[in-house]
C-alpha cells in the first residue's frame, strides 16, 4: 500500500487552508478530498470511505468534534486515522478532541516537513493495520488490559486480585493487596464514603453506579495521596458475585488542568505586553515600505488589519526603464508575527525591481531568501506582477492567495489567473519550478489583487463576501472611485461585524505604457 495514493479528507472551512494542505497533499502522493464544515466532511467519508482524515475543530454547521464522534462510530470495522488540525494555543481543544476518537494533532501554522514525515509513517502504519488487522483486535484487547489497574473484589469488598498496573498505582505488591479490605486503598477519612459507594451502592445490588466512573481520592502505600478515577462492573458467577473495578490515576491530568489556568492569567499579561510592542512595530515596518511608490498614479491601494496591526504588505516601485512592479503578500498567521514574515522580502523585491530583473528571477530570489530565514511551518501567500513600460503586456505570479483579476475599463473580468504555485518559503525554487504567466491586454483596465481576507470576510450568517462580492464591486463604478466603492461593499456585507482576518487589495492600472520617470 505505501506505493499507492492515498485518499485524504480535508475538513476545514477557511479556502485558503484547504488549498494549502491540498498543495502539500500534492506533493506527497496523495488525493485529496475537501469538505467546509463536519457535515459535509461526515457526508464525504460516508461515501467516499477516505484513508486519512484531517479535521479542524472550528467550522460551522457541525464542529470537528461532533465530526470527528460520527465518522469514528462510521469506522467501527476499519481504523481511519483521524489527525486534528488546530493552532498550539487551543490545548484544551486538542486534549478533548483526543478523547473522543482522534488519534494525533497537526499545530497550525503547518510545517511541510513535519507534516510530509508524519503522512510517511501513517502510510507504515496503515500498511501494517491492513496486513495485521486480525492480530491487531487481539494486541489491542490485551493491551487495554494493562493500561489502567484491574482490582478484583467479592460482595464484602474483599480485593480478590490484581493486576500488575494497580500494583505500580498504589505501590503494594500482589500478596499485600489481596485478601485485604478495599478501603485500604483510600484514605482513613475517605474509607467510610469508599466502603458505602462500593457496598451500598454495588455490592448492595444497586445498579445506577455500576459501569459508571467516579473520581475518588486513592492512598499508597507511602501514605500519599492522589485523585483516581474508578469504574466498576459486575460479574454474576454460578456460586458468587464478583466486581472488577478499573483504576486510573489521574494526578497528571489534573497537575496540567490547574497548569492551563495558571497559563491563562499569563496569556492576559502577555497579551498587554504585546498591544505595547505591536505599536513600535508598526511604526518600523512603515519605515520599511516605500510609501512614495504606492502615490503612484497608477495604484490604488487598501491595507485593513483585522487586529491592530496587519500581516498582510502591498509594496510597488518602478525599474529604471519605469517597468511597475507589485507584490502582495499574505504572511502565516496575524499581526506582528505575520507581519515580520514578510519584511525580509521587502528588501530583496525592491532591489530586485531597481535591477529591472524578470519576474522568474525576482520570484525565484524572494522564495529562496524566505526558504532560509523562515522557521518551519511559516510561509507567505503571495501575488506578484511586473507590467511593462513600452508596451501593453505583463508578467504575473500567483501563489496562496485569491486568484487575480484582469478588468476591462467598465469593471468587467477581461482574464482570470489562479493560484498555481506553493506560496513563498515552503519548498526551495529548485524543488518548486517557479511558472510566471505572460499577459497584454489591448484597451484601458486593471489588474485586481487582494487577499483571502477579502474574499473569506464572513458576515453575521455566516456569508462569505467571496469572488461573487468582489467582481460585483469592480463593476459598479469608473476607475478612479472603483477601490472606494470596493470598501463600501465590504462595509455593508460585514454590517458591523469584524473581518477574520487581515484585508488587502491592489489596482494596477494597465492603460498606455507607462512612461520612465525623468
Amino acid at each position: 500500500m505505501s506505493e499507492n495514493t492515498l485518499r485524504v479528507l480535508v475538513a476545514d472551512d477557511i479556502a485558503s487552508n484547504r488549498t494549502i494542505v491540498g498543495a502539500f497533499l500534492g506533493h506527497l502522493n496523495c488525493t485529496p478530498l475537501y469538505a467546509a464544515d463536519g457535515v459535509d466532511a461526515v457526508e464525504i467519508f460516508r461515501q467516499e470511505s477516505p484513508d486519512i482524515v484531517l479535521m479542524d475543530l472550528m467550522m460551522p454547521r457541525m464542529d470537528g468534534f461532533e465530526a470527528i464522534k460520527q465518522i469514528r462510530a462510521l469506522s467501527e470495522d476499519r481504523w481511519v486515522p483521524i489527525i486534528i488540525l488546530s493552532a498550539l494555543s487551543g490545548e484544551g481543544d486538542i486534549v478533548h478532541g483526543l478523547e473522543i476518537g482522534a488519534d494525533d494533532y497537526l499545530a497550525k501554522p503547518l510545517s511541510f516537513p513535519v507534516f510530509s514525515a508524519r503522512f510517511k509513517a501513517l502510510r507504515r502504519l496503515l500498511d501494517m493495520q491492513r496486513r495485521l488487522s486480525g492480530s491487531l483486535e487481539q494486541v489491542r484487547a490485551v493491551a487495554n488490559g494493562v493500561i489502567d489497574g484491574i482490582i478484583s473484589a467479592d460482595d464484602q469488598g474483599m480485593i480478590l486480585s490484581v493486576n500488575r498496573a494497580a500494583s505500580h498505582i498504589f505501590g503494594y505488591g500482589a500478596p499485600e493487596m489481596i485478601g485485604r479490605p478495599f478501603s485500604m486503598l483510600l484514605p482513613p477519612d475517605a474509607s467510610d464514603t469508599g466502603n458505602s459507594y462500593l457496598q451500598r451502592h454495588v455490592m448492595g445490588g444497586e445498579k445506577r453506579v455500576v459501569g459508571q466512573i467516579r473520581e475518588m481520592t486513592g492512598r499508597r502505600k507511602d501514605g500519599s495521596t492522589f485523585p483516581m478515577e474508578i469504574g466498576v462492573s459486575d460479574l454474576q458467577l454460578p456460586n458468587r458475585r464478583m466486581f472488577i473495578g478499573i483504576v486510573r490515576d489521574v494526578s497528571e491530568a489534573r497537575r496540567i488542568q490547574r497548569q492551563l489556568a495558571e497559563d491563562a492569567a499569563r496569556l492576559q499579561r502577555y497579551h498587554d505586553e504585546s498591544e505595547r510592542e505591536q505599536e513600535l512595530a508598526m511604526k518600523i515596518m512603515e519605515r520599511q515600505i516605500r510609501s512614495d511608490w504606492l502615490h503612484d498614479k497608477a495604484v490604488q491601494y487598501a491595507v485593513m488589519p483585522a487586529r491592530n496591526f496587519s500581516g498582510d504588505v502591498v509594496a510597488v516601485a518602478r525599474s529604471n526603464d519605469g517597468a511597475l512592479y507589485a507584490m502582495l503578500a499574505d504572511a502565516t498567521g496575524h499581526g506582528l508575527a505575520a507581519a515580520v514574515s514578510v519584511l525580509p522580502a521587502l528588501g530583496a523585491f525592491y532591489r530586485g525591481a531597481a535591477r529591472n530583473l524578470p519576474l522568474a528571477g525576482l520570484v525565484t530570489e524572494l522564495n529562496d531568501l524566505l526558504c532560509g530565514l523562515l522557521p518551519p511551518g511559516h510561509f507567505v501567500a503571495s501575488a506578484l506582477v511586473r507590467l511593462e513600460a513600452s508596451r501593453p503586456a505583463g508578467e504575473i505570479w500567483v501563489g496562496g492567495v485569491p486568484d487575480v483579476l484582469q478588468i476591462t475599463e467598465d469593471g468587467q473580468v477581461r482574464q482570470r489567473f489562479p493560484s498555481r504555485q506553493l506560496p513563498l518559503g515552503i519548498l526551495p525554487s529548485a524543488e518548486a519550478a517557479v511558472v510566471c504567466e505572460a499577459f497584454s491586454w489591448d484597451g484601458p483596465g486593471q489588474i485586481v489583487l487582494c487577499s483571502d481576507g477579502l474574499t473569506e470576510a464572513e458576515n453575521q450568517a455566516g456569508e462569505a463576501f467571496g469572488h461573487e462580492g468582489l467582481v460585483r464591486a469592480l463593476a459598479e463604478g469608473s476607475r478612479a472611485s472603483r477601490l472606494g466603492i470596493l470598501r463600501q461593499a465590504l462595509t455593508r456585507h460585514l454590517a458591523g461585524q469584524p473581518a477574520g482576518d487581515d484585508v488587502s487589495v491592489l489596482l494596477l492600472d494597465c492603460a498606455a505604457p507607462a512612461v520612465a520617470p525623468g
